[in-house]
C-alpha cells in the first residue's frame, strides 16, 4: 500500500511539473450530490458526497488533472457518521454541440480512506479506488458551466469492493493560468513579399499580408474586429475589418492593413519588426480580446519595384520640409521676373530647372540598380527619395525626375512622368485647355495633351545642360513616341496617382545642400524666358500675324513682354474683348486712371459684362490706396 501511495505522489508531481513548463487552460470543477451504495461492506448508507477536480485542458476537449471526493453518510446500524475521502488522477472529455450545451465524462482513480464505527469499535481501512461518470449542463459565460450528472464507482476492499452510485450537480470553471495561456483563435500569417516603406500610408487601403483566424472556441464568436499594431513603426493600431460571425472551428480569411509610422524609414537595410494582431470579439455574450505575435519582414527604405509605373509617385513629395524650403526660395526670386502674359508654371518650372542645375544636381548612373535596366524589369530597385538626391548633388534619371517633380509641386504646378527606355521625361502641366495649346507653342505635336490638361517635357538626361535644352530634348522624344505607332504611352499624372499611392516625405532633419546664389536664378531664367520666345512664341505670333487678329496678336505680344505693341494691336478694334485686354495692360504698366477710363468704355458698350465690373472695383481699389 505504501508503494501505491508513493507512485501516485510521484504521478501527481509530473502533472505539476508539467503544468508549470507550458502555459495552459485550467478547468476547476466542484460537484455536490447524493451519495448511495449498492453495497454496504463497509457498512454505509446513504450520504453526502463532495467532488473536486483541478485538471489542466488539452487540445480544447481532453482534460487531465487531479481528483479528489469527500463523502460524509450515516451508518446503518448505529447511526452514527462515517468519513470517506480519497484523492488521485482523474481523466476527462467534454464537448459542446451547441453553443451552450455541455456534454462531459470521464474516469478516476486513487487512494482513498474510509473511517467508520462497527459495535462501537472505530475501523479505519484504506485501498484503491476508481469511478466513471456522465455530465450534461449548460455554459452560462465562457468560463462558467453548470451541470447535472451520475456517476459509478467501487472502492477495492482486501476481499471484496464497495459500490456506489452518485446524482450530482457540478460546477465547471476555467481559466487561462500563466503567461499567454493558450488561445482559442489561432491566426495564421501569409505575407507575400516584404512590405516596402515608402508604401507606409498605402498600407491603410492596400493589403499588407493575407490573414487566416481559426475558431477553436467552444461556439461562434461574433464582431470580431481585427487590427494590426507594431509599437514605434505603426502611428495608430489599424483595424483592417470586422467580421459579424465565425463558426466554430471554421477559419475566415482576411486581408490586413496597417498604418506605418515615419520610423520604418529608417531601414536602410532589409530587416524584420515585430508586430500584433490584436483580435477583440464577442463569446456567449462576453467580450474577450486576444493579442497574437506577427513578424513582417520589410525592404529597406529605398527600395522599389516597377510592377506599377503610378507607384513611383509616391517618392514624389511636396512635404518634405527641407524641399518645400529650397522651392518657395527659388519660387519667390523668380516670381519678380515673371512675365505676367506668359504661362507661370513655364516659368515656374524654368526657375526650378536652373536653380537644381546651380546647385550642382547631376546625373549619375546607379551602378548597383542603373535606370535604364532595372526600370524594365521586376528585381528590387534602389530609388532616391527627394531630399537624398538633392544632398548628394545627383542620382539616376528617375531620381532627378523624382526631385523636380517634388519641387513642382511643392509650389502648386502639377506633374507628371513619362518613363522612356533611355531617358525619365517630367510632365509639367501648363494649365491650358487642349485649344490654347496653339496660342503657347510652335509645335503642339511635341506636347502631351489629354482630356484634363497639356504637358510639356523636360528630360533627364539633359538636365545638366539647363532648361532651354532639356525641354528641347524631351519635346522631340515625346513627339518620337506619340507618332510611334508600336509605342504604348504610360505616363503618369502624379496627383492622380497619390489618390492611391499617397506620397512619403522622407526627411533626414537637415539639409546639407547649399541654395544658389538669387542672381544667379534671375540670369538663368531669363535667358531660358528668352529661349522660349525665340523657339516658340515668335511663331506663335507669326501665326497670329498671318490671321490678321488683332486682338489674337495683341495677347502674343502680352506673352512676350511686349506691352507698347500689345496695346497699338487692341486700340485697333473696338471690341469689348479687345478693350478689357487693353485696360488689362495699363494695369501691368500701374497707370490705373488710363485703365479705369478703359473699363468705363465697356462698361457703357455692356453694362453686364463681367470682367469689366471685376477689373474697375480692382482698379478702383488701386486708385483709393494711392
Amino acid at each position: 500500500m505504501n508503494r501505491l501511495k508513493k507512485q501516485l505522489l510521484i504521478a501527481l508531481s509530473s502533472l505539476s511539473l508539467i503544468s508549470q513548463a507550458s502555459p495552459l487552460d485550467f478547468v476547476l470543477r466542484g460537484a455536490g450530490g447524493l451519495f448511495i451504495p449498492i453495497d454496504t461492506k463497509l457498512d454505509l448508507n446513504t450520504g453526502f458526497s463532495q467532488t473536486l477536480q483541478i485538471d489542466a485542458d488539452i487540445f480544447g476537449f481532453l482534460t487531465a488533472g487531479i481528483d479528489s471526493f469527500f463523502n460524509l453518510s450515516p451508518q446503518t446500524s448505529i447511526g452514527e457518521k462515517a468519513f470517506l475521502y480519497g484523492a488521485g488522477l482523474g481523466f476527462g472529455g467534454y464537448y459542446f454541440p451547441f453553443s451552450r450545451l455541455y456534454l462531459g465524462t470521464g474516469l478516476a482513480g486513487g487512494v482513498y480512506q474510509a473511517k467508520t464505527t462497527a459495535n462501537q469499535e472505530q475501523k479505519s481501512t484504506s485501498n484503491l479506488y476508481w469511478r466513471s461518470y456522465l455530465e450534461a449542463g449548460y455554459r452560462f459565460t465562457p468560463e462558467l458551466t453548470l451541470s447535472l450528472g451520475s456517476s459509478y464507482s467501487r472502492f477495492l476492499l482486501e476481499e471484496n469492493s464497495e459500490k456506489a452510485i452518485t446524482i450530482f450537480a457540478g460546477a465547471r470553471y476555467s481559466k487561462s493560468i500563466g503567461k499567454g495561456g493558450s488561445s482559442s483563435i489561432l491566426t495564421t500569417l501569409d505575407q507575400d513579399t516584404p512590405a516596402f516603406p515608402v508604401f507606409m500610408k498605402a498600407y491603410r487601403n492596400n493589403p499588407l499580408a493575407s490573414l487566416k483566424i481559426k475558431n477553436n472556441e467552444g461556439a461562434e464568436i461574433k464582431n470580431v474586429h481585427v487590427s494590426f499594431r507594431a509599437g514605434k513603426y505603426t502611428a495608430s493600431t489599424f483595424e483592417s475589418t470586422v467580421i459579424p460571425r465565425i463558426s466554430k472551428h471554421s477559419t475566415e480569411e482576411i486581408s490586413l492593413y496597417a498604418d506605418f509610422s515615419k520610423n520604418v524609414l529608417s531601414f536602410v537595410e532589409n530587416g524584420k519588426i515585430a508586430g500584433e494582431i490584436i483580435l477583440d470579439y464577442e463569446f456567449l455574450g462576453k467580450k474577450l480580446h486576444s493579442v497574437q505575435n506577427a513578424i513582417i519582414p520589410l525592404y529597406n527604405s529605398n527600395a522599389f519595384v516597377w510592377i506599377d509605373t503610378m507607384a513611383l509617385s509616391s517618392f514624389i513629395s511636396p512635404d518634405t520640409p527641407e524641399i518645400l524650403e529650397f522651392a518657395k526660395y527659388v519660387a519667390g526670386i523668380a516670381r519678380n521676373s515673371f512675365l505676367t502674359g506668359m504661362n507661370r508654371n513655364l516659368q515656374v518650372a524654368a526657375a526650378m530647372t536652373e536653380a537644381l542645375v546651380l546647385s550642382g544636381v547631376s546625373y549619375s548612373k546607379e551602378k548597383l540598380t542603373p535606370y535604364t535596366e532595372f526600370h524594365l524589369s521586376t528585381e528590387v530597385d534602389d530609388i532616391q527619395y527627394p531630399l537624398q538626391t538633392l544632398n548628394m548633388s545627383g542620382g539616376d534619371y528617375d531620381d532627378l525626375g523624382i526631385l523636380l517633380a517634388s519641387c513642382l509641386e511643392s509650389v502648386g504646378v502639377p506633374t507628371g512622368y513619362l518613363p522612356l527606355d533611355d531617358d525619365f521625361i517630367v510632365l509639367v502641366a501648363t494649365g491650358l485647355s487642349a485649344s490654347g495649346a496653339e496660342n503657347n507653342f510652335a509645335d503642339t505635336s511635341s506636347l502631351l495633351i489629354d482630356d484634363e490638361n497639356v504637358y510639356f517635357g523636360i528630360s533627364m538626361k539633359d538636365l545638366g545642360k539647363g532648361f532651354a535644352v532639356a525641354r528641347e530634348s524631351a519635346a522631340d522624344k515625346i513627339k518620337a513616341v506619340l507618332e510611334d505607332e508600336n509605342a504604348a504611352v504610360e505616363y503618369t499624372n502624379v496627383q492622380s496617382a497619390w489618390t492611391i499611392y499617397e506620397p512619403c516625405a522622407y526627411s533626414e532633419n537637415g539639409a546639407h545642400y547649399e541654395k544658389p546664389v538669387a542672381a544667379d536664378i534671375t540670369d538663368n531664367l531669363k535667358f531660358a524666358i528668352e529661349d522660349y520666345i525665340d523657339t516658340d512664341l515668335k511663331e506663335v505670333l507669326s501665326r497670329a500675324l498671318k490671321s490678321g487678329d488683332s486682338n489674337r496678336i495683341g495677347l502674343v505680344y502680352v506673352k512676350m513682354g511686349r506691352y507698347s505693341d500689345a496695346k497699338t494691336e487692341f486700340m485697333k478694334s473696338s471690341t469689348t474683348k479687345s478693350l478689357n485686354n487693353l485696360a488689362n495692360v495699363y494695369m501691368l504698366e500701374k497707370n490705373y486712371n488710363q485703365a479705369a477710363s478703359t473699363y468705363r468704355k465697356v462698361l457703357f458698350k455692356d453694362p453686364e459684362n463681367v470682367a469689366a465690373k471685376r477689373g474697375l472695383e480692382n482698379v478702383s481699389e488701386k486708385l483709393w490706396k494711392k
